[in-house]
Formats: C-alpha cells, structure tokens, sequence
C-alpha cells in the first residue's frame, strides 16, 4: 500500500467515527467527563481485540468459516452472521458497557448509557476500520463504503443497547438486558447476512434494513433525551428553584 493512499483510508475510515461521536456527545445537556468517554472508546477497541481472540479459537472448531465467501449452505451463513459474529460483537462490546458504565455514579441521566454505548460502538468500529485498512486488498471506494454504512450501524447497535440497558434501570431488569444484547444481535446479524450472501437481490433489503436502523435508533434516541428534557424543566416544590435532574441544589429536595 502507497503511502498516499495510507493517508487517504485512514482519513476517510476515521473521520465518520468522530464525526458521529460529536453529533451524539453535543447532543448531552450535561457533559459526561472526557475521561469516562475516553475509557469507554478504549475499551471498544479492547473489545475488538477480544473479538478477534475468541473469532481465532472458533475457528479451530468451525474451520469452514474461516472463508466466508466459501460458504454455500444457508445454516452455516445464518450461524456465521448471527452467532460467529454479531452474537460475539455485540457481547463483548455490552461486557464493556456493563461493567464500565452501567453502576457508574456518572449515570445520573437517560442519554447518558446512550452515549456511553455508542462510544464503546465507535471504539469498536475504529479499530474494526484499521485492521481493515491494513489489509492488502484495500480500495479508497471499499473504505468509504465502510464509513457511510459500518460505522452508522455500529453506533445505531450501540444506540439500542444503551436504549434497553436505561430501561433496565427502570423496570424489568432482566428482560431489558435481554433485549439490549437481542435486539442489536438480531439486526447486527440481518445486516451481515445481507451483506455476507453476495446476493443481488438482497442488496435493496440490505439498504432497507440500514435506513430501518438508523431511524430505529434515532427513535430511541428521541425519547431517551425527551425523558431527560422533562426532568430538567422540572422545579422543586419546595422553594421553586429549577431541579438539575434529580436533585435541588438550593434545598437539597430530591425527586422521587
């Protein structure tokens, strides 16, 4: 690979992530800490590394999926695109919300998981676009490709995890986290399947499903940050002083 066209991937892989990541960061009305952010991209990239560890292990005991554009039987596609990969992805990466975001004394609003998510999404997908752009049959159109669809899709996958891990903190604790691991699994795994069965026909699905996520997520995305807006425009009956979030500052009152 020329150095020139290096440059060119790299700029054009990595520049959807941080363009994605500042329209979900600006969106916050109260500003999560850089560091806590920072942790949560990095540990998408930790999780891509594991990924890549277990996907290595797998292979040993599924070898035929090694090749993917080899694979001519429908149920081995289906188990390589749901479980091989989108199963695998979608649990480390929720392995790395849980445990870095989920009790985290920073979570004091809807958005807040959301945006943790989808930074872990985008530490992913980073890491993702480098190991791709490493490899030796890179294109500048194949990259770009990646950037409008893979990138928005990982932080789409992100943004319903973290949409279901809040609801989880609301109610029904074990069926929320079930869903925030399900939901994004399922569409992560319809996505490459559509990509993985070098089907023509399924390329106007595939565009479909795409345009589904992104307004899916967009929903969710809506209502997390209309719960939140609601809350702060919230005034304490105590002494009438606007509450931030859940607490007065004045008095001390702190909302049920």
């Amino acid at each position: 690979m020329n150095y020139l066209l290096f440059t060119l991937s790299f700029i054009i892989g990595i520049l959807p992530i941080y363009i994605i990541g500042y329209y979900f960061y600006n969106k916050d009305t109260i500003k999560e800490p850089n560091r806590l952010l920072r942790n949560l991209f990095i540990s998408g990239i930790i999780s891509g590394i594991i990924v890549i560890i277990i996907s290595a292990f797998g292979l040993i005991f599924f070898p035929k999926l090694s090749n993917v554009e080899t694979i001519n039987n429908i149920f081995i596609l289906l188990f390589y695109c749901y479980i091989f990969v989108a199963f695998i992805e979608e649990l480390s990466k929720f392995t790395m919300i849980y445990y870095l975001s989920y009790n985290s004394n920073e979570f004091d609003q809807a958005y807040d998981i959301v945006l943790y998510s989808v930074f872990v999404g985008l530490g992913f997908a980073c890491f993702e676009n480098i190991i791709y752009i490493l490899g030796s049959d890179i294109t500048i159109s194949n990259i770009f490709l990646r950037g409008i669809t893979a990138i928005p899709a990982h932080a789409c996958f992100q943004t319903i995890m973290g949409y279901f891990l809040y609801l989880s903190k609301e109610k029904d604790k074990t069926k929320n986290i079930s869903f925030s691991i399900l939901i994004p699994v399922f569409l992560h795994g319809t996505y490459d399947f559509f990509i993985f069965s070098q089907n023509i026909m399924l390329l106007f699905g595939f565009i479909l499903l795409l345009i589904f996520i992104i307004f899916y997520a967009h929903s969710k995305i809506k209502k997390v940050l209309q719960i939140d807006n609601s809350k702060l425009k919230s005034y304490c009956p105590n002494c009438g002083t606007k509450i931030n979030y859940q607490y007065c500052s004045n008095c001390g009152y702190k909302k049920q």
